[in-house]
């Protein structure tokens, strides 16, 4: 679509998220064009401009839609910001366009069939255990509500200010810029707008736990559907669930949750597929890698879990699941060669680059997210020095507990299974630890910074929340 080629009632295309930030002080909103991984900042008044084009008014009917809710501009101007979004793909036709989805359209959990309740199955020995520090809610761009949960926030919190931002400003839609079945809320210099200065939730301080948005009530567990049971894990990236200290204790599973059927409608249970892909071109049915999984969940942490996670890569890359006697070579395995590391290496350095320079341009100094994708960057940049890998892959670990506790989530919550395939998903995860065993001398922070205290947890978070973890994708067909 050409700039000057504007779509009949345009609307903010689907695949673009808008967040609004208040970023040193001032409100903003970015939109991510997820799509072609462009950003845009935009001020209060285009905003409004852009709610008003919501895919039923032509620009005249745009201005004056604005100017109702206190945003003047003349036609010539909304018409350039318009195609400047034109330009960048960012526009879609409003008549033309499938129609969003609304709470309505939203499919529902399958209905309970007559076969019987899933188990479920809670990672053995561990509970969660909330040290207050309020990393994780620095470490999100989008914190997501449904409406109801929008309303109840503004209610509790009626005096609550996030810069100057009005509580009618502090909810986006997900997707677009038409209200929708899911809202994003204000962020506060790169943290959830919530975010009291002590690392506390204003939500859970005011209305109780249950007064939090459902997602953030459930973080960090994972519900994964293996076919016979429901594994409750956790996600790695929360520092509270690899270094666990103060607070009260939590389990993962609620007592009111019997079995899977009882889990509430809002919690997402991830189904295993019935073909899991080993590599490309190669797959096991379902059944054998529960089996697997099975035995290397029995078996002892290795003493370097990243090293054991790169040699039974090497293993299943010829096709098979390694069986018992190729399991103990790979836990005792030493460091792979540096040759084979590069190249997934350089792939992750272009993307957290890329994200670096990215979030250098709208995110505050301030931003945990800024810091902490500038140190990654740097880090993969030092390691593409030949030698430098080669002392990074021996380093021993700072906190083997934590990566012990990795290493369990991730067996028990089947991590290693996904869209990428085993081999890929087993590289990837050794990449990560060796990262997180070197990222602190990077960051060179103070040791009683307590966002510092799980680097493992931290590189997770970058990778998966802010698409750094997309460079598996530039690797994938060359296993």
């Amino acid at each position: 679509m050409s700039a000057d080629e504007l779509p009949p009632r345009p609307r903010l295309a689907a695949h673009v998220l808008a967040r609004r930030h208040v970023i040193d002080g001032e409100e903003h909103v970015i939109l991510h064009d997820q799509q072609r991984e462009d950003v845009l900042r935009v001020g209060r008044r285009e905003w409004a401009l852009l709610e008003a084009a919501d895919g039923t008014r032509d620009l005249e009917g745009i201005v004056v839609a604005a100017r109702r809710e206190g945003a003047h501009a003349r036609v010539d101007a909304v018409r350039e910001l318009l195609a400047t979004l034109a330009a960048l793909g960012m526009l879609e036709a409003g008549e033309a366009a499938a129609p969003r989805a609304t709470i309505e359209d939203a499919p529902p959990r399958p209905a309970a069939t007559a076969t019987p309740p899933k188990p479920l199955v809670p990672l053995p020995g561990e509970g969660m255990r909330c040290s207050g520090a309020g990393t994780c809610c620095h470490l999100y761009g989008t914190v997501m509500l449904f409406p109801h949960e929008a309303r109840r926030v503004q209610t509790l919190l009626p005096e609550w200010r996030v810069g100057t931002v009005a509580p009618a400003r502090w909810f986006t839609p997900v997707r677009g810029s038409e209200p929708g079945p899911v809202l994003a809320a204000i962020a506060n210099d790169g943290a959830c707008g919530f975010l009291q200065p002590d690392g506390l939730c204003a939500v859970h301080r005011v209305g109780g736990a249950t007064a939090k948005p459902g997602g953030c009530q459930s973080f960090p567990r994972i519900f994964v559907d293996d076919g016979l049971a429901v594994h409750v894990s956790a996600k790695p990236e929360c520092p509270c669930m690899l270094d666990p200290r103060g607070g009260e204790p939590e389990p993962l599973v609620d007592p009111a949750w019997i079995d899977g059927d009882a889990l509430p409608s809002t919690i997402a249970v991830r189904r295993l597929p019935e073909s899991i892909t080993l590599a490309p071109g190669c797959e096991v049915s379902l059944a054998e890698a529960r089996a697997w999984i099975s035995v290397v969940a029995a078996r002892a942490v290795p003493l370097d879990p990243a090293a054991t996670l790169w040699a039974l890569a090497d293993r299943v890359a010829r096709g098979r699941l390694p069986p018992a006697l190729e399991l103990d070579e790979a836990w005792s395995a030493g460091p792979p060669e540096v040759t084979a590391v590069q190249p997934w290496l350089d792939a992750l350095h272009r993307h957290a680059a890329a994200r670096a320079r990215e979030h250098s341009t709208w995110r505050s100094e301030r931003d945990l997210v800024r810091r902490l994708s500038t140190a990654l960057a740097t880090l993969t940049l030092l390691l593409r020095d030949g030698e430098a890998l080669a002392e990074a892959l021996v380093v021993t670990p700072e906190h083997p507990d934590q990566e012990a506790r990795y290493w369990h989530m991730g067996v028990h919550g089947y991590r290693w299974i996904g869209r990428s395939g085993l081999v890929v998903r087993l590289r990837d995860e050794a990449l990560r630890m060796w990262l997180g065993r070197s990222l602190s001398a990077v960051l060179g922070e103070r040791d009683d910074d307590p966002h510092m205290r799980a680097p493992l947890a931290l590189v997770e978070a970058l990778l998966r929340a802010h698409g750094i973890g997309r460079y598996v994708d530039d690797l994938a067909q060359n296993v």
